[in-house]
């Protein structure tokens, strides 16, 4: 099989994240498309999100609804810093026979070079870049890009920052956020409280 691993913080999970795996998954052939909360990320302050617990309750209910997309929950079982190298080497011993693809925006591609063991992560992954506008990407001239595929998604300005904002500022998220994820964190009272940008 061929399988889409889609780290972050998922803080909450929006449509722009499930825009992004169905892409993958058309533009690649994907049979499959993890989405994997990261307990920590090695990026940001652990104060600045929500407990991984929460946030992967939100992608197990993102997700619900679509059978190629999964969530895989071991950056948040295992705890600690999140490393994508780790989570990698985890998936390819449970996936010894597929072929995973490590999906990202093209705003984080940008930085991959900064990521713990680029090199390894490349060699076990195939490393799949959407498109982002503002971020375009001399392929030919990037460390890595060679070893890289660009694939194309419809262009949604959706950001985990924005819809805290709107729900700190009583403002609506629906449509922003799957149907699931929006009645949980309504019901569970989330994001009222000011938390620092991620």
């Amino acid at each position: 099989m061929n399988i889409g691993v889609y780290g972050g913080t998922f803080n909450p999970p929006h449509l722009g994240h499930l825009i992004l795996a169905q892409s993958a998954i058309d533009a690649l052939a994907l049979d499959r498309v993890l989405l994997v909360p990261a307990f920590q990320s090695p990026f940001k302050h652990r104060s600045e999100s929500l407990p991984a617990s929460l946030r992967a309750e939100m992608v197990e209910l993102a997700v619900s609804d679509n059978g190629k997309l999964r969530g895989e929950y071991y950056e948040v079982e295992r705890a600690g810093v999140s490393f994508t190298l780790d989570t990698l080497k985890h998936l390819r011993m449970k996936h010894p026979d597929d072929t995973l693809f490590l999906l990202m925006g093209a705003d984080t591609f940008l930085e991959f070079h900064l990521w713990k063991e680029p090199e390894t992560i490349a060699g076990l992954a195939v490393l799949a870049v959407a498109e982002r506008p503002g971020y375009e990407i001399d392929m030919a001239s990037h460390p890595y890009g060679k070893a890289a595929r660009r694939f194309s998604m419809p262009l949604i300005d959706i950001s985990s920052t924005d819809i805290r904002r709107r729900v700190r500022d009583g403002l609506s998220i629906q449509y922003f956020v799957p149907w699931a994820v929006q009645v949980f964190i309504t019901s569970q009272g989330l994001y009222r409280e000011d938390l620092p940008a991620t």
